[in-house]
C-alpha cells in the first residue's frame, strides 16, 4: 500500500510537468511545413506579430489574385508573357512563377503573389502557372494556385485547359481536385479531345470513372 502511494506522488509531480512542456509549445502549420514556436511570452508575441504581418500581406495578395480571376471571366484576353529582355521594368519576371509552379514550390509561389505577378499570365503557348503545376503532378501548387485565384478554365492557343494537362499526363488526384472547382470534363481542345477522350485513347479506367464517364 505504501509503495503504491509513493507511486502516486511520483505520478503527480511528473504529469504536471508532462502538461507544461507540451503546452511550452506551439504547433504551427503555413502550408509548407509544420513549425514548433517557443511560446514564452516573449518570443511568442514576437511571432505573432510576424505572423499578423505575413497574413495581412498574404490576404492582400488573394484580394488582387480573386479580383484579376474576375477580370479574366469577364474579359479572357490572354496574357502574354514576354521574355525577360523586354521588360526591364516589370518585376518579378513571370518565368519565376511558371519555374515555381513546375517545380512545385509553393513557398515562392506565395511570395510572388505577394509582390502582385499576375497569376494567370501565360506563356507564348498560352501555358499558365496552373496549367505547368497540373502537368507536372505538384498537387500543392495546383491546390495553392487555385485557392489564390487561377482560373481553372484557362486556355492554350489550343484550347487545353489545365484538366486536359492533369488527364494527359495521368494525375488523377489533380484530375479530381480540378473537377470540384468547376473544371469541365466536357471542354475540347482545338483537335476536338475532351479529357474524356484522351483516357479513353489510352484506356485509362481510373481516370474515366474519375471524370465520370464509367
Amino acid at each position: 500500500m505504501k509503495k503504491t502511494v509513493q507511486i502516486v506522488k511520483a505520478l503527480a509531480l511528473v504529469i504536471p510537468f508532462v502538461a507544461s512542456t507540451a503546452n511550452a509549445y506551439e504547433t504551427i502549420d503555413n502550408g509548407q511545413e509544420v513549425i514548433t514556436v517557443p511560446s514564452t511570452p516573449e518570443e511568442q508575441q514576437l511571432w505573432e506579430d510576424a505572423y499578423e504581418a505575413e497574413q495581412a500581406r498574404a490576404e492582400k495578395a488573394k484580394a488582387l489574385q480573386t479580383q484579376r480571376q474576375a477580370e479574366y471571366r469577364t474579359n479572357s484576353r490572354t496574357v502574354v508573357y514576354q521574355p525577360r529582355a523586354n521588360q526591364f521594368q516589370q518585376a518579378p519576371d513571370a518565368e519565376e512563377l511558371f519555374d515555381a509552379a513546375t517545380s512545385g514550390n509553393v513557398q515562392r509561389i506565395g511570395q510572388l503573389l505577394s509582390q502582385g505577378i499576375d497569376i494567370n499570365a501565360s506563356n507564348a503557348e498560352g501555358e499558365t502557372a496552373l496549367h505547368m503545376a497540373a502537368a507536372r503532378g505538384q498537387y500543392s501548387a495546383v491546390i495553392y494556385l487555385v485557392r489564390n485565384g487561377a482560373y481553372v478554365s484557362a486556355r492554350t492557343v489550343k484550347d487545353w485547359i489545365p484538366l486536359h494537362h492533369a488527364t494527359r499526363f495521368n494525375h488523377p488526384n489533380i484530375v479530381n481536385y480540378l473537377l470540384q472547382h468547376n473544371s469541365s470534363a466536357q471542354a475540347q481542345t482545338s483537335d476536338g479531345m475532351s479529357a474524356i477522350d484522351m483516357a479513353r485513347t489510352v484506356n485509362n479506367n481510373r481516370m474515366l470513372s474519375i471524370l465520370g464517364a464509367r
